[in-house]
């Protein structure tokens, strides 16, 4: 292998981070996926935070196979961390991934382990810990960093209503944050971040401003990035990542494409399994509804059946390819 191609093999951007409280509580697979939903989530999630993932994505991204996915979803699923439904036509596994448990997990376990003064003695060292124990997945491209914003979204507050007593080795360390980025820090800068301190943990607050100045970086035309990223600190305003909103229009879209591509294949599935004997169309009918505890179906059957077999058609591919009718 060439050294070159070798280099490119070992970019940040071919690795996953993983959060080490999760993988402690769950195991490397189930964090892994877990992490890979939560990915799915921040681009595809709708207003109720309910997504679509194929079991194929799914495989394609962790590597794992359809039985060990199953295991994995269920346990997240017994642990409340994970919720899972079939809707549309054809029938789909749509996921919401609870932020709040995973929160109780992450938190909640490492903390109960401490006793009282144990807590009183390390509480800075707990909120540091806090703080780093974000749940996220890295990308580089095209000199960009993209991190997975739902789990941060959801615990960003985890240290919120601080004294400004409690603020001062993070305003510190924001102070730092803007020297290293030759951006002035005025008493203006210093009283706009101890009131976002009071209500934002450090890393969330670093991170979003990182992500501000490498928007401004890769902007054509930017020439004062300083003055731009403290106009909108002081107005509370941001700039928007095209790139990243390119991005996720070409995600959906391919998403739809893909969905389409699945429709279509099922329609073709519906026919092998129609050309089969009766015999073998209801066992296979049976053993999808006793399988996946969709027996009421069945009733649907009597009042439409193009609806019937259009809902359960990912199911009857599943059959026909395990018993190796395709």
């Amino acid at each position: 292998m060439q050294e070159k191609t070798f280099k490119q093999l070992l970019m940040s951007s071919n690795y996953y981070t993983l959060n080490k409280q999760i993988v402690k509580e769950l195991g490397i697979e189930s964090a892994f996926l877990l992490t890979i939903l939560i990915e799915a989530s921040d681009g595809l999630a709708d207003s109720e935070g309910w997504f679509y993932q194929t079991i194929e994505k799914i495989g394609e991204l962790t590597g794992l196979g359809r039985h060990k996915q199953d295991k994995i979803i269920k346990e997240l699923i017994d642990l409340k961390i994970l919720e899972q439904k079939n809707k549309g036509v054809p029938c789909k596994r749509y996921f919401k991934v609870n932020y709040e448990m995973i929160e109780n997990l992450v938190f909640q376990n490492q903390q109960s382990s401490l006793s009282e003064n144990d807590k009183l003695d390390c509480q800075k060292e707990t909120n540091y810990s806090a703080k780093n124990s974000q749940t996220s997945l890295s990308e580089n491209g095209n000199n960009k960093e993209y991190i997975i914003n739902n789990l941060n979204k959801e615990l960003n507050h985890k240290e919120h209503n601080k004294s400004c007593d409690d603020c001062s080795d993070d305003l510190k360390a924001i102070k730092k944050w803007f020297k290293e980025n030759k951006i002035d820090f005025s008493k203006k800068h210093e009283n706009k971040i101890i009131e976002l301190l009071k209500v934002n943990s450090l890393g969330y607050l670093l991170k979003l401003f990182q992500e501000q100045i490498d928007i401004l970086k890769n902007k054509p035309g930017v020439k004062n990035i300083a003055a731009i990223f403290s106009n909108h600190l002081f107005k509370g305003t941001a700039e928007i990542n095209l790139k990243e909103i390119k991005r996720r229009e070409i995600e959906q879209e391919n998403l739809k494409n893909e969905e389409k591509k699945e429709s279509e294949n099922n329609e073709k599935y519906l026919e092998i399994f129609k050309g089969l004997s009766l015999e073998q169309q209801k066992k296979i009918e049976l053993d999808i509804l006793e399988k996946h505890k969709i027996k009421h179906f069945s009733e649907l059957k009597n009042k439409s059946e193009f609806i019937y077999y259009r809902l359960i058609s990912p199911f009857i591919y599943e059959e026909l390819k395990e018993k190796g009718l395709i």
